[in-house]
Formats: structure tokens, C-alpha cells, sequence
């Protein structure tokens, strides 16, 4: 008995169709979708109301090579400067614009005004709550940046 009596097939097209890999499905690209330099992400300040779309939200923006931040935050590559060629690899300029306060999760941007550091970021409401559990310096420092926002908004 020959092997190749074990491989006669009555309909040679349809096995051959069976035992392809289906093919995937061809989506067509959005080239809006695929450029990642469109800020796809908003970003409201919940003390200032600013409003702005941003590209990242996290710790290590890809685009700020070598920058790790100790708590997630909204990041914008900067508007005023043209991208890197795509084939080189190197930082681009960027902009941190706020994160969330580690006690409400509202977000808040990095002006004085409405936010404030220390060992991470606090909205100034929260910030005027916890104050007193904060050593000396941390206290001095919080209550200069809040009598400075107060005399802003008079």
C-alpha cells in the first residue's frame, strides 16, 4: 500500500480552506487613532476648574525617558515643541499638570493654589485636614501656601 493513497481527497479546495489559519480580521487604521501625540485623556482640577486633555496618566510617562514620578500623574507632551524624529529614540519636553489627592482621589493640578506636597498630594481641603498630623516644617510650609491662596482669591 502507497502513503500517498491515505491523502486522496474528494474535494482537494475545501481541505485546503479547512486547513488554513483563519485570517485575521483587517480593521481598517484610523490614523487619528494611531498617533499617539493626540491627547486622548482629561484632566479637570477639582480647586481650579482647569480643563485639558493630557496623553499619559501614571507613574512613567514613555514619552519622558528615564522619569519615574512616586505617585500617578497627568502628563502632556509640551505643545509648544515639534515630536522627535520616530526613529530615534529620545525624551520629549513634557508637562506635568496634576494628579489625584491621596485622601479624596479628586484630581488637582500642581499650582499652590490647589494642591499641595508632601510625602504625596493633597487637594488644600484635604490638606488643611491633615495638617495637624505633619511635623513642624511641613506645617509652617502648608499654612504660608494657604494664607498665599487666600490673599489670590480676595
Amino acid at each position: 500500500m502507497d502513503d500517498d493513497e491515505d491523502f486522496v481527497l474528494d474535494n482537494e479546495a475545501e481541505e485546503i480552506k479547512r486547513l488554513q489559519l483563519p485570517e485575521e480580521e483587517k480593521k481598517p487604521i484610523d490614523p487619528e487613532e494611531a498617533d499617539e501625540r493626540i491627547a486622548r485623556i482629561e484632566f479637570n482640577c477639582s480647586g481650579c476648574e482647569m480643563h485639558e486633555m493630557v496623553h499619559y496618566f501614571g507613574r512613567k510617562p514613555p514619552f519622558a525617558l528615564g522619569v519615574e514620578y512616586p505617585e500617578d500623574n497627568y502628563v502632556m507632551r509640551d505643545p509648544f515643541q515639534p515630536p522627535p524624529p520616530r526613529w530615534q529614540t529620545q525624551p520629549e519636553y513634557y508637562i506635568t499638570l496634576g494628579t489625584k489627592c491621596s485622601t479624596c482621589s479628586k484630581s488637582v493640578c500642581k499650582d499652590p493654589g490647589c494642591s499641595f506636597y508632601y510625602t504625596a498630594s493633597f487637594c488644600l481641603p484635604c490638606g488643611k485636614e491633615e495638617l495637624k498630623n505633619w511635623p513642624v516644617e511641613a506645617q509652617a510650609r502648608i499654612r504660608k501656601q494657604l494664607s498665599a491662596s487666600q490673599g489670590k482669591k480676595n
